[in-house]
């Protein structure tokens, strides 16, 4: 078929010389009864003849390592049905250039080409077909030229066009006319007949037999008749309660059609009567009358009398003539079968067959040791295989509940337990596959879609930490086979290098953590990828990049502190850094497994501020799709795949989203952008509400991943569908019996969506089968679940993964009522959803005129209701407080006696009153806000019990870090004591210096009569009228050096020195000269 469609390509691009370029765009007929000749549309041979023989197009024999090393490996990343890829330049130059004869040549053409580029490079097999013995390696042709590259880039597009088309042109099976070959003369064995030359036949048989008349089509009730089916009656003791059915808006068949059609079902002579007596009528038995019968009956009873022995002759076989021999065929070919459906005999119609559908458990993911009393609190698929997932584990998650008793060292916890995040593998239940290392308890997960060996994780402290797998999941499960001699000089390497580290294979380390000060301060909540071609700067506008071939890797995070981040996985400033270690002159042994994201500066490139704790936000992110491959590739490991994500990016970014927070609340906010580079942070003070349906927090919203503008969010027990555009009030919303904890949308229906609840219930919604409720309720433990995730792949079954309280993953079967998509289906959700709206609106708009129209009884039975409630909450406030007064009176009198007299106590009369009138006056406020507000103190404390602990676990940490740093100088002082040596005094010395102290100061004069001889003797001395200044104060130094000679020591005369000058009275001192 291929030489007949698309042209003969063994011929190559040689025939082509001097012809040309093909350049035809493809089309597709509007009908295919139009194509006469399918080479006229579309000409391959032709494609091919142009892409070859373009000036730029080299032809090139790669080996397999090459292959590998550009990942083009034939029959695995290239095919002859999928040949093309884009290869980056520096990549296609390192690994290729080399083994080319042309290098040089190439060199010369490629001389001004950017390394960061991609080149265009196809597997193009008939270059070596007419070859008897071709050359080593496979064929393959890429462009040296841009503008070529994108001329060709528009040729396999029209290729590709038509290969589709053409496939389905062969898939289609066209209504054709009926012909007769006749086969239906051979049926007609089934149909009465009814002959000219009727046989006489005579049955004589002991039961009488009837036979039925020929009775004519009419409608017929099955409860009118017993066809074997047995009606059970209920006692008449028990009494039944009438369920009164509700409206269901969805149209169903309450009859099958009538049928009129001739139809032969039961024969005109009874069906079993020849099986059970069969006679053959001679002639001598018709000329027998009664009389002759009665004689030969005497006869037989005398021959049976004792005495008269006869032989008994045997009787011959009866001879059956042939009408006989037809008769029995015919009976026995239209016997009846009780059991027999003759629905495909009466109608050619199919008959839908319905069933419970029920989930399938195949296998779980669960390790005790590493997530002990933790729930499941994120998932994420691996895209680049199929049936890889990574999960991490928390002791709390937005869903789940905390019981305000349970008193938790959150130190203790955060310093010895470990923090898990695993990859499992549907390969192996038992043992995970890969360890990411994780510093803090880690609350979200995501892989980048355009990079699988990138693992993101959100902190429970706001901090990002990104892991670099390097390609490990592709080689997990690789296994290494080792020769003896191999194995013998590994363990001689061993032995000498037992003193090293064994590191463990299967554990990664983090690559980059964000900085403390730039991230978020609470518990990251949710990742969000933007389209490749959208980015952001630092001043919070939006840009959509035109250039096709560069990919911007920005996401959205949100946090439970209301920030809202924008990060860039590229970073700044780490490109320089990638290009002085990519030419560092190192061997590539020492580089190999160090990672390219190791010196990325993580920091927000923007940052908003919601004043309210987000959970969740609805923007104009990028949904995906998964490409599976053959179904050879599937069933050679149906576990581990290859697949690839399609990202369905939309056309911009609005600087607006939706978000849900802990309160209840769904809001649109939108931001405007600063002009300031120092901060890059935007303070949200407005936003628009949407309508107040949920009667908690609002835990997860998730976006229909075929219909952008339609999202489900949860809210305590309540679940909302809403249309973006729409605020005023969601498409449909249901309460149901629990807490609802999780929901996703289906990655194959547009209407069919999943929902977990607290009590480990999982229920599957289709919304065009039914919106009151639930078509899927299955029962999968008693406890909570945290996280549901459905995997993208489709075969060879559909797959959800749900994270339960045992911290474990379990992986069920979906029915394929869930898998295959109905007929148009999106189109049917579309056209649901605009109905409602229209509904929605026009009751709105008769609220709206009934409102205006009898505004004033409105208004005045608001006012009415709204002082009834006043007085009630009055009453209902005045009963409380009573009986709290009375309880607290009478227990704890005493108590509140002896706090009162602890309080007051040192305190005098004025005082004391003050302090009541303020206690009366906080008491007095407290309540006439509380009433104000509409709040149960009791329910106020319920809800902030948690928010209380917090704030407590905060003023704890703060006091413990007080505590920390006023110990930091006995530290200081303990470690110093113990690095340096203590220094040992010499008391000998010491004890003789006192002794010889104690003694002069027993011999000699006291202190004040030494100075008073001496300032008379100073006074009467007249030879220092001739000594300067100076020479005085050098002859006071000897003398006090002599005196300290002879003493050993200090003087208490320099003590009171000292004592003077440290007190400032120094100048004050008279020293016996001016």
């Amino acid at each position: 078929p291929l030489e007949q469609e698309g042209g003969d390509l063994s011929t190559g691009p040689a025939s082509g010389k001097g012809k040309k370029p093909y350049l035809k765009k493809f089309k597709e007929p509007d009908s295919d009864e139009e194509v006469v000749d399918v080479k006229a549309l579309y000409n391959v041979q032709e494609s091919w003849r142009t892409l070859m023989s373009l000036p730029s197009c080299e032809k090139v024999m790669v080996s397999e390592k090459a292959q590998k090393a550009l990942k083009i490996e034939v029959g695995i990343n290239v095919t002859q049905e999928f040949p093309w890829k884009q290869v980056l330049f520096k990549d296609l130059h390192d690994a290729l250039f080399d083994e080319l004869e042309n290098f040089m040549e190439l060199n010369k053409k490629f001389k001004n080409f950017n390394p960061e580029h991609y080149v265009l490079m196809g597997y193009c097999p008939i270059l070596t077909e007419s070859d008897d013995d071709p050359p080593e390696g496979d064929p393959f042709i890429f462009y040296s030229s841009i503008k070529e590259s994108k001329v060709a880039m528009g040729i396999i597009q029209n290729m590709e066009h038509f290969d589709r088309w053409r496939m389905q042109r062969r898939l289609r099976k066209k209504p054709r006319r009926w012909v007769s070959h006749g086969t239906e003369d051979e049926m007609t064995i089934l149909v009465e007949h009814f002959r000219d030359e009727p046989i006489d036949v005579e049955i004589q048989s002991v039961y009488p037999i009837q036979e039925p008349k020929h009775v004519v089509f009419e409608c017929r009730l099955t409860r009118d008749v017993r066809d074997g089916v047995i009606e059970l009656l209920p006692s008449e003791n028990i009494k039944w309660d009438n369920v009164t059915k509700k409206r269901i808006t969805v149209a169903i068949q309450s009859a099958p059609p009538r049928i009129d059609r001739e139809q032969q079902t039961n024969p005109t002579f009874p069906s079993n009567a020849w099986s059970q007596y069969l006679y053959e009528i001679d002639d001598e038995d018709l000329e027998l009358d009664e009389s002759d019968v009665e004689d030969e009956e005497e006869k037989k009873k005398k021959q049976g009398k004792p005495g008269t022995p006869d032989v008994m002759q045997p009787k011959p076989p009866p001879e059956m003539s042939s009408h006989i021999q037809m008769l029995l065929n015919t009976l026995d070919f239209n016997q009846i079968d009780s059991y027999r459906d003759d629905y495909q005999l009466i109608s050619n119609r199919q008959v839908v067959q319905y069933t419970n559908p029920y989930l399938q458990e195949f296998i779980c993911f669960a390790n005790i040791s590493k997530s002990n009393k933790r729930f499941v609190s994120c998932c994420d698929w691996y895209p680049g295989l199929s049936g890889l997932i990574a999960a991490c584990y928390a002791f709390s998650t937005p869903a789940t509940i905390n019981e305000a008793s349970n008193r938790v060292d959150y130190v203790q916890r955060a310093v010895l337990e470990p923090n898990p995040v695993l990859l499992w593998s549907f390969s192996d239940n038992l043992n995970y596959k890969l360890e990411f290392e994780a510093p803090i308890e880690t609350t979200s997960l995501t892989f980048c879609p355009f990079n699988g060996d990138v693992l993101i994780g959100g902190s429970k402290n706001g901090q990002i930490v990104v892991w670099d797998l390097q390609g490990r999941c592709e080689r997990l499960g690789e296994e290494e086979y080792l020769t003896a001699a191999q194995a013998k000089y590994r363990d001689m390497i061993g032995e000498f290098l037992n003193w090293t580290i064994d590191l463990e294979d299967n554990l990664i380390v983090p690559a980059t953590i964000s900085d403390l000060e730039f991230s978020p301060k609470a518990q990251i909540t949710g990742f969000y990828w933007l389209g490749h071609s959208i980015y952001l700067n630092h001043f919070g506008k939006v840009y959509k990049d035109p250039d096709p071939w560069i990919e911007h890797k920005f996401f959205i995070t949100c946090c439970f502190d209301g920030t809202i981040s924008f990060w860039d996985l590229d970073g700044s400033g780490s490109k320089s850094q990638k290009e002085k270690m990519r030419h560092r002159m190192l061997p590539k042994e020492l580089t190999s497994s160090e990672s390219a994201f190791k010196s990325l500066i993580m920091k927000p490139t923007y940052n908003l501020y919601f004043p309210e704790p987000i959970t969740s936000i609805i923007a104009d992110t990028s949904s995906f799709s998964c490409l599976t491959p053959n179904p050879r590739l599937i069933n050679a490991n149906p576990s581990n795949y290859p697949t690839k994500l399609i990202a369905k990016d939309p056309p911009t970014l609005r600087q607006n989203m939706v978000v849900s927070t802990f309160y209840g609340h769904v809001s649109r906010i939108e931001w405007q952008g600063v002009y300031s580079d120092a901060n890059p942070t935007e303070i949200i003070n407005t936003s628009i509400p949407f309508a107040r349906v949920h009667d908690g927090p609002v835990v997860m919203m998730r976006k229909n991943p075929f219909y952008p503008e339609l999202f489900a969010s949860i809210g305590r027990t309540i679940l909302a569908i809403w249309k973006e555009d729409y605020p005023y009030s969601p498409i449909f919303w249901r309460q149901r019996a629990c807490d609802l904890t999780a929901v996703a949308w289906s990655e194959t229906r547009p209407a069919v969506l999943y929902l977990t609840r607290l009590d480990g219930i999982l229920e599957a919604w289709d919304i065009l089968s039914r919106d009151d409720d639930a078509v899927l309720v299955e029962i999968l433990g008693g406890g909570v679940i945290t996280y549901i995730a459905e995997h993208r792949p489709s075969l060879p079954n559909k797959i959800l993964g749900i994270g339960d309280y045992n911290s474990s993953i379990r992986m069920v079967k979906l029915p394929h009522t869930f898998d295959v998509p109905l007929t148009n289906e999106l189109q049917q959700l579309m056209n649901y959803v605009l109905k409602e709206e229209r509904r929605k609106v026009g009751i709105q708009a008769w609220e709206q005129k009934y409102y205006e129209l009898n505004k004033d009884i409105i208004e005045a039975k608001r006012e009415a209701e709204a002082e009834t409630r006043k007085e009630m909450e009055r009453l209902e406030k005045e009963a409380q407080l009573a009986t709290r007064k009375r309880k607290v009176g009478e227990e704890g009198a005493e108590e509140e006696s002896k706090k009162k007299l602890k309080q007051y106590q040192g305190l005098n009369y004025n005082e004391k009153m003050a302090v009541k009138w303020d206690e009366l006056n906080l008491n007095r406020m407290m309540n006439i806000l509380m009433s104000r507000k509409q709040m149960d103190p009791e329910k106020l404390a319920r809800e902030t019990a948690l928010e209380k602990e917090q704030l407590a676990y905060e003023h704890a940490k703060k006091k413990s870090h007080l505590d920390v740093l006023a110990q930091v100088e006995n530290d200081i002082a303990t470690i110093r004591s113990r690095i340096l040596p203590a220094e040992i005094p010499d008391w000998q010395r010491s004890e003789m210096i006192q002794e010889r102290v104690k003694r002069e100061l027993d011999v000699a004069d006291s202190y004040q009569a030494v100075a008073d001889d001496s300032f008379e003797i100073l006074g009467m001395f007249n030879e220092f009228k001739s000594i300067d200044y100076i020479e005085f104060l050098e002859r006071g130094r000897q003398r006090r050096q002599l005196l300290d000679q002879s003493l050993g020591g200090n003087t208490d005369r320099l003590r009171w020195y000292q004592e003077k000058l440290r007190n400032g009275d120094l100048n004050d001192c008279q020293f016996g000269y001016e």
